[in-house]
């Protein structure tokens, strides 16, 4: 299992261009931009998961199995009031463990007021992001599967458009005795087809993800680890925001002060978990360590970064709901379906 995964990362780490991908660089958000409700409430990863949901490919392409054959399912949510998301997708399974996928999803930021560069109003404009992927995977045996996705996405900003067309791969390792799985993720690799008008080419918000579930086998709660932004290991703090800007020693100004290594590698981690009571019911619970970092105010952070959410299974029908903080009272909402033709293990 070691060997597959090294092998994928480093052969991915030597085809793409590594930039630093942090604080918002990299044009069009949809395309690290989760759509599953369970993916919300777990902070807004998920790599590695026994549970079967063809819209879950969009978080890593090997979670693409042959129990989804003929499942199809559909999202929708709001990012922010007034900015809303959504998607669908459906599954096919072939013969000889191999499976192929559609997904489409959508960002909407809604009406805006436009202005020129004199300030002189230009009316109302609207925005929005969408992406297409179509994805295959291929099962090696009971334990690993193998994935890719090949994507194009289309911006519109008010008279401005943009598209791009990248790839996606992934690798899932099961341990059905130990209840453990691990998910590798390479996303977004590519390249920006046309800039929008009068802007050069910019860099796609390429990611490195690595996580892991387990099940311990005599309770009833699912863990979820996952680490983003691999690529860029150490430099996701800004150093200029850190708690307390700068440090002082009477009147003598000492600089910005810097994030310790504990810190720098804690912005990667995102936790979750799920209280499984049957097949039929479930609490989702999460926490996002680098949302609530930058997001939260220091005198009075909320529940900014922390998720949650509802699974219910009913007949062939797989509901989930899930509500995440971003920002203090501003929460995301997201309604996931999916049908299940097949029995949901």
């Amino acid at each position: 299992m070691i060997r597959y995964f090294a092998g994928l990362l480093c052969l991915i780490l030597n085809l793409s261009p590594i930039n630093a991908q942090i604080g918002g660089t990299g044009v069009m958000p949809i395309m690290n931009l989760p759509l599953h409700a369970r993916t919300m409430a777990w902070g807004g990863y998920m790599l590695a998961q026994p549970l079967s949901d063809v819209q879950y490919a969009l978080d890593n392409p090997a979670l693409l199995n042959s129990s989804l054959h003929g499942q199809y399912g559909a999202s929708y949510g709001t990012v922010v009031p007034g900015v809303k998301i959504g998607g669908a997708g459906y599954a096919y399974s072939l013969k000889g463990g191999h499976n192929v996928s559609f997904h489409a999803q959508y960002l909407d930021y809604g009406e805006m007021k436009s202005f020129d560069a004199g300030g002189n109003s230009l009316g109302m404009i609207t925005a929005n992001e969408m992406k297409f992927l179509l994805g295959y995977s291929k099962e090696f045996d009971s334990r690993l599967v193998l994935g890719a996705q090949s994507g194009f996405t289309y911006a519109v900003l008010g008279p401005f458009v943009s598209t791009a067309a990248m790839l996606n791969l992934g690798a899932h390792y099961s341990r059905t005795d130990s209840g453990v799985h691990f998910g590798l993720s390479v996303k977004n690799i590519g390249m920006q087809l046309i800039s929008y008008r009068g802007a050069d080419k910019e860099s796609l918000p390429f990611q490195v993800l690595l996580g892991a579930s387990y099940k311990p086998l005599h309770m009833p709660f699912r863990f979820h680890i996952a680490l983003h932004s691999l690529q860029q290991f150490l430099g996701l703090t800004y150093n200029q925001y850190l708690e307390s800007n700068t440090w002082t020693l009477g009147n003598e100004d000492l600089g910005i002060p810097e994030a310790g290594l504990a810190e720098k590698f804690t912005r990667h981690l995102v936790l979750g978990g799920e209280l499984t009571m049957g097949k039929h019911l479930g609490i989702l619970i999460g926490y996002n360590h680098q949302r609530r970092m930058e997001m939260a105010p220091e005198i009075r952070g909320g529940l900014a970064g922390f998720g949650w959410g509802i699974r219910f299974k009913v007949w062939k029908y797989h509901l989930t709901y899930s509500s995440a903080s971003l920002f203090p009272g501003y929460n995301t909402n997201t309604l996931s379906l999916s049908l299940i033709p097949t029995f949901y293990n």
